[in-house]
């Protein structure tokens, strides 16, 4: 087989970029974008944050010492802690040191409230108003304005009550695109894939913590079910998890759960990490209208994420673990309500909801790395969810217009398509439906003036023999070509062929 002219396969990433492996120019490299951070199953099979992020602006975030912030009337440090008392609506402040006003920057800190809210401002910049304790996270920009450029700032609203720790700041240097591995029957596969998702957002305000007020016990089923904080591993291979047991007292089965609004009509899918611990009897996890699945043959003794998908017929989202018999004890980690019709990669949560921002790569290749005439793309590939929207991967000239396209077309129904557009109109189509969009899939799009071929897996399943070639192709990109129907999925492999010394 030739060499091709540009050879990804998911190995190499830095900030901001999907490195090729041939040819050896940057030129072949896929620009990255995320705004935030976002999770990946590592090669050990763990759970891992992935993102890029200066050091700790902050100094004294864990205020150890009564040192390094300038505290106006009504705050002080003890306790480890920064108080407020409520006496004057001022504020406490440290400068940061380098900051600019065109980069994002993440704060993250704990919040104790007693009564009234606290918000942080950079510079002049105010960032979300915050009611209810917990640990934050947010991103936002430095403003510059008057006599308080480059600091931040924490603020009460009015005489309020709190206590703050565990401030940091950080620059967000660049993002890092994901190299997701598999778990397939139990084990890591060893080759891993680019994941690429929309924007979504954990509604569950504690994925983590099976103590907090959002997790409860049914009210029926009180003296039936206990939850306990426990020395045990995690999926993120940490030591802390939590232990839920049935102690059946005269109950037919315990249930732990969470309560959030809803829109009624709309789609949510929960999905939460269980192993079992204890005991061999039913296990069910409930989704937002209470339907019930059994999981009780799938849960063991190893860490498995699942899922449930239903349409919301109230206006409250339930989320539920249920255990049927006594004595039976499971571990929990990683819950998770999204509105939409699949589940995304785990979305950690304490105290508040949190957004991962969407994925976009693209941008890689130039007109003399991408043939013109004649070619093949070639993909390993597979969605993440069964959608009717299109998802599109494209050789282009950086519009929508001269483009040689691949496309989820309604992954609902498994099928795909293959498009050339030439001065924005279709010159060849060929649809073919596959048995699994969800599977990793062998695509190949053979391009040739009045020589179009589909193939899927190795078998040839559609051509079309009539119709030019566009022109201008000089960009490989992980949407239509001109930023709109961007791929979200796995991809294992992304290779362009020159097809001159090649046949089928």
């Amino acid at each position: 087989m030739d060499i091709p002219s540009l050879f990804m396969i998911p190995s190499a990433v830095s900030s901001g970029k999907v490195h090729s492996v041939f040819p050896n120019s940057t030129d072949a490299d896929f620009d990255f974008n995320r705004d935030s951070d976002a999770t990946r199953v590592n090669s050990e099979g763990l759970i891992e944050r992935v993102g890029y992020y200066s050091a700790d602006k902050i100094t004294n975030g864990d205020f150890s010492t009564d040192s390094d912030w300038v505290k106006d009337t009504g705050w002080s440090i003890s306790g480890g802690k920064l108080n407020f008392n409520g006496t004057l609506a001022n504020n406490a402040r440290q400068a940061v040191s380098g900051y600019n006003t065109t980069s994002d920057y993440e704060v993250t800190f704990d919040l104790t409230i007693e009564s009234g809210g606290a918000y942080i401002m950079l510079g002049y910049n105010a960032l979300t108003t915050r009611t209810t304790s917990g640990t934050y996270t947010q991103q936002g920009k430095f403003t510059d304005s008057g006599a308080f450029n480059g600091f931040l700032r924490i603020f009460s609203t009015g005489t309020s009550v709190f206590s703050v720790d565990n401030v940091s700041i950080k620059e967000v240097t660049g993002n890092r695109a994901r190299l997701n591995y598999e778990i397939e029957g139990g084990l890591v596969n060893t080759k891993p894939s680019l994941l690429l998702e929309p924007q979504s957002t954990n509604l569950l305000t504690y994925s983590e913590n099976f103590l907090s007020s959002l997790w409860t016990v049914i009210p029926s089923y009180t003296k039936n079910a206990v939850v306990t904080k426990v020395n045990s591993k995690n999926p993120y291979g940490t030591y802390e998890s939590y232990q839920y047991k049935n102690v059946n007292q005269g109950e037919a089965q315990s249930q732990l759960g969470a309560l959030v609004s809803a829109s009624i009509g709309a789609t949510y899918t929960s999905s939460i990490y269980i192993r079992r611990v204890k005991g061999t009897g039913t296990i069910t996890f409930r989704n937002i209208n209470n339907g019930t699945n059994d999981i009780t043959s799938q849960v063991t003794s190893e860490w498995k994420r699942f899922t449930t998908t239903a349409t919301a017929a109230g206006s409250v989202a339930r989320v539920y673990i249920n255990l049927g018999t006594e004595g039976d004890i499971i571990e929990v980690f990683g819950a998770q309500l999204e509105q939409q019709s699949y589940a995304t990669s785990y979305i950690p949560t304490n105290g508040s909801t949190q957004t991962r921002a969407a994925e976009t790569c693209n941008g890689a290749g130039t007109s003399s790395i991408l043939p013109s005439e004649e070619g093949i793309l070639y993909i390993e590939t597979s969605v993440i969810g069964l959608t009717s929207t299109l998802e599109s991967i494209s050789i282009s000239d950086g519009t929508y217009n001269n483009a040689i396209l691949f496309r989820y077309f309604d992954t609902s129904d498994n099928q795909i398509q293959y498009v050339v557009r030439v001065g924005s109109s279709i010159v060849a189509a060929i649809n073919f439906t596959l048995s699994d969009a969800l599977a990793f899939n062998k695509i190949a799009l053979k391009y040739k003036a009045n020589d179009f071929a589909l193939w899927a897996n190795g078998t040839q399943v559609g051509t079309d023999t009539s119709g030019a070639m566009p022109s201008g192709l000089s960009t490989l990109q992980l949407d239509r070509g001109d930023g709109n129907s961007d791929f979200y999925g796995k991809i294992r492999d992304i290779r362009v062929y020159n097809t001159k010394e090649m046949t089928d």
